[in-house]
């Protein structure tokens, strides 16, 4: 993602968090979207980005410049609640919740004793996702990449697990990260995972949205090497300026007498999910990267 260092880094994230202490809530989430429009605007590769991404699903050009300027705005008051959560030591997130439906589906998945594959998108609020998950008592391991500085990695390391979440992760110097995540899973614990950017190496090539491109190849891998139930979860911001957490039901993953194959089709039934969610909420899809070959 072309991010400014000044713009993602530890100083600005920090920045973030005293903004977040001093302005009530409403007037951050009034501020957000000015400021993103601004800084949004100064941003060339983002904005081909997410003109592309979103052309999939805007149907024209006047939809598409609407639904870009909503998915801005959303993004910026997302990350306004996020430093607010991280201000408030998550203590704010349960005044965030609107209302919590299918909580029952991650209880029922890990009643069956093989662990959680919890899988999500770059899509609604994921981070109060995993906080709302380990304020319900849940064990929660979240997979993530490296943040372009290790200041800011230690960082956000730390803030989850005062917030009692796990961190593994992924990417170069990383080599056994998985099998981390499948003692995590042996443990009958959850590990959650953004699964619609993977990191060069670990995508498979589904279609989704009409077009070629990668999903994580994570979960299907995870599912073969261990059972668990793989659960599809967004946390998405509602009408009302509040949160809607959902959960699904466990997806039909299938084995295959080639592993292989398995994993690219059980790749494909979780894209398959995920163009169906993020088709009813592409203002809250916030991927700034292109997805798609041109």
């Amino acid at each position: 993602m072309d991010r400014p260092p000044t713009l993602y880094s530890l100083r600005a994230f920090k920045l973030g968090l005293v903004l977040a202490r001093i302005l009530p809530r409403p007037l951050a989430q009034a501020l957000a979207p000015r400021i993103a429009r601004i800084v949004h605007a100064r941003r060339d590769g983002a904005r081909s980005a997410l003109r592309g991404n979103l052309r999939l699903v805007a149907g024209d050009d006047a939809r598409l410049d609407a639904l870009c300027a909503e998915n801005v705005a959303n993004f910026s008051r997302m990350l306004a609640d996020y430093f607010l959560c991280a201000a408030t030591a998550g203590e704010c997130a349960p005044g965030l919740l609107e209302r919590w439906s299918g909580i029952e589906h991650i209880e029922a998945a890990r009643a069956r004793g093989h662990g959680v594959i919890l899988v999500t998108a770059h899509l609604g609020n994921w981070e109060l996702g995993g906080l709302l998950l380990a304020q319900h008592g849940l064990p929660l391991t979240v997979v993530t990449l490296e943040e372009p500085s290790g200041e800011l990695t230690r960082w956000r390391d730390a803030y989850r697990r005062r917030l009692g979440i796990k961190t593994i992760a992924v990417g170069p110097g990383h080599e056994f990260t998985f099998v981390e995540m499948i003692h995590a899973l042996r443990r009958n614990e959850i590990v959650a995972m953004l699964v619609d950017r993977p990191y060069p190496g670990t995508g498979a090539a589904v279609t989704f949205l009409g077009q070629r491109t990668e999903f994580s190849r994570a979960p299907a891998l995870l599912w073969q090497h261990t059972g668990a139930a793989v659960v599809p979860a967004f946390v998405l911001q509602s009408a009302g300026g509040r949160y809607v957490s959902c959960a699904d039901p466990m997806l039909p993953f299938a084995p295959d007498a080639d592993p292989r194959a398995g994993v690219a089709a059980n790749t494909q039934r979780l894209a398959t999910h995920f163009e169906t969610i993020i088709r009813q909420h592409p203002e809250q899809w916030f991927n700034y990267v292109p997805l798609f070959s041109a």
